[in-house]
């Protein structure tokens, strides 16, 4: 793993507008303050995130794979670096890549809940309700259920176990 970046002004005061564009909705804007970042400051974590949310917003998923893949290689310890990558070729419709990319960190990171959430998603989506409904189960119990539960019911990526009527019990 490599040293993880760390920021000073006045790239901090580019990442800090960048991430309120993002809140306003604002990509373009988000853009432009994140290339007035420094090339080095442009390997943080953070700024990275902010990168990958701005693509992933405008829908431009082989860009959030590229970041995703940067991130696995700057931050292989964060889970979200594995959670964007594995997100990204889900978004491809590489769902199966995107569960063997994911599905091992399950072990590496055992109480983050948004990595058997996201397999979850996967294998939904590409038909395996038995193995979604299990991996959802997991992370019902290594998160805060209620807020799980919650938003599994909107996510439309579970809509089949929606359709099972059980998945949620």
């Amino acid at each position: 793993m490599l040293k993880t970046i760390q920021l000073e002004p006045p790239d901090t005061h580019h990442l800090a507008a960048a991430e309120g564009w993002v809140d306003l909705g604002n990509f373009s804007e988000a853009q432009a303050e994140i290339e007035c970042i420094s090339p080095l400051g442009r390997q943080n974590f953070n700024v990275l995130q902010v990168q990958w949310h701005v693509h992933n917003r405008l829908k431009e998923w082989q860009d959030c794979l590229r970041l995703g893949r940067v991130m696995i290689a700057l931050s292989p310890r964060l889970p979200q670096s594995w959670i964007n990558c594995g997100n990204a070729l889900f978004y491809l419709g590489q769902y199966d890549e995107a569960f063997l990319l994911l599905f091992p960190k399950m072990r590496e990171f055992p109480n983050d809940e948004a990595i058997p959430y996201n397999l979850a998603c996967y294998k939904c989506q590409s038909g395996d309700l038995k193995q979604a409904r299990a991996l959802l189960q997991r992370a019902l119990r290594v998160g805060d259920y209620k807020r799980i539960r919650s938003l599994a019911l909107k996510d439309p990526d579970l809509e089949p176990l929606w359709k099972a009527g059980d998945c949620l019990q």
